[in-house]
Formats: C-alpha cells, structure tokens, sequence
C-alpha cells in the first residue's frame, strides 16, 4: 500500500529545519557516526560478495546494530548465495530475499536492510526499523504502522522524500525518522502512548544534556 499525498496535506508536517536539527544532533553522537564510518569502510575495503567479505559484513551489521542474529555463519552463506551473481538486484525485493532464512524460520528485515544499505547502495535501500517505519507512517497518514513489508516501506519513505517540499537523501531521512523517533518515545509523545526506556543509551545520555544548544535543536 502507498500512502499518496501531497505536501499540502501532509498529515504531520516534516520541514527542512526539523531535518538538519537532527543531523546536527547526529554529529554528537559519536557512537553512532563511529559505526556508519566504519561500515562504510568496510564496504570499500571488501566490495565484493565473496563468502569470506560477506561474511565479515554480516558480522559487522549484527554486531554493530544488534539485529539479533545468532546464526551468522548460516546467515553470511545465505547472504553470500544471493549476491554472488554478477549484477546485485537493486530492487527492494532484495531485502526481502537477504531476510528470509529459510533454515532459521524468520525474517531478519532490519538486518537486510541495513546491509543493503552500506554494502549494496545507501541511496536506494533505506534502512528498516520500527522507529523509521512508525514515523514514517506517521508523518503519511497521522496512523503509525507497527510493521511493513520492505517494498512498502521504500515506497513509503519515496514518497516522503517526494512530497516534503525540499531535497533530502535517503541517509539524511533515515537519520531523521530514527532519532525523532527514538526521541518522541522517549517522551512519550504521539503516536507512542508512554515514554519509552528501551530507547538506545547514546540518544538517552544526548536527550538528558543540559547544554543550550543541544536543547534548542530538540526543541527545533
């Protein structure tokens, strides 16, 4: 399902102003930029999809980004079968395919996701989480949805990018809709129903500074 609208009617607005404050919050978190810094090294280090890189990039996704994969080596060689072809499908239908383990019984999307997103192309695979997919559909319709399909989401997060009124990259939304996210349901703010303590310990230390100019750019 695409959620058609226009800027006019966005249900819950989204300006540039609320965009770069979040990637002026990013530049705070070390962490976080330490881990997208090194992925993207990695992906240029090791670019092709021979089982000993994919292996390695697998690794480094799961540990990096706790995507709950415990089978790694079953997961790298799944991986591995997919994308060892010549020409890597830039369709979101591979995410679905890279997800689905078929040994392990479930779909591991967030992962696919990620890993699709620094190793195969950052601009055409956003990254996939609850937070992204809840804002996303937030700001769409003023309905936020638990869950998608990854075909759903692109085109979701592609008509975003369309309607907003103003240029955005996939990497600048995606940082956007992760800590508005992580930031609304730490407050507690729609469309969560109560604050959050789950959220990740970077943000949470971020969102608890005293500092001026950090509180001006949540307020932002």
């Amino acid at each position: 399902m695409l959620w058609w609208v226009s800027y006019r009617n966005l249900t819950i607005p989204l300006t540039r102003p609320q965009v770069e404050a979040a990637l002026q919050l990013y530049r705070y978190c070390e962490l976080w930029r330490s881990v997208d810094e090194a992925l993207d090294s990695l992906a240029q280090s090791f670019p092709s999809f021979d089982f000993k890189s994919t292996l390695l990039k697998v690794a480094a996704v799961n540990t990096f980004y706790w995507t709950q994969v415990y089978a790694v080596v079953e997961v790298a060689m799944h991986v591995h079968r997919i994308l060892e072809a010549t020409a890597v499908p830039l369709c979101p239908d591979v995410v679905e395919s890279l997800g689905k383990i078929p040994q392990l019984g479930r779909m591991f999307r967030s992962f696919a996701s990620k890993f699709a997103h620094f190793f195969i192309d950052p601009e055409r695979f956003p990254i996939y989480d609850s937070y992204a997919v809840k804002m996303l559909t937030y700001h769409l319709n003023g309905k936020a949805k638990e869950e998608l399909s990854y075909k759903q989401f692109v085109s979701s997060f592609t008509t975003l990018k369309k309607v907003v009124g103003f240029s955005v990259t996939t990497r600048e939304l995606d940082r956007y809709l992760w800590l508005a996210g992580q930031y609304i349901a730490w407050k507690g703010l729609p469309p969560w129903r109560k604050p959050s303590t789950g959220i990740n310990q970077e943000l949470q230390r971020l969102f608890k500074a005293p500092g001026k100019e950090v509180q001006k750019l949540l307020g932002a």
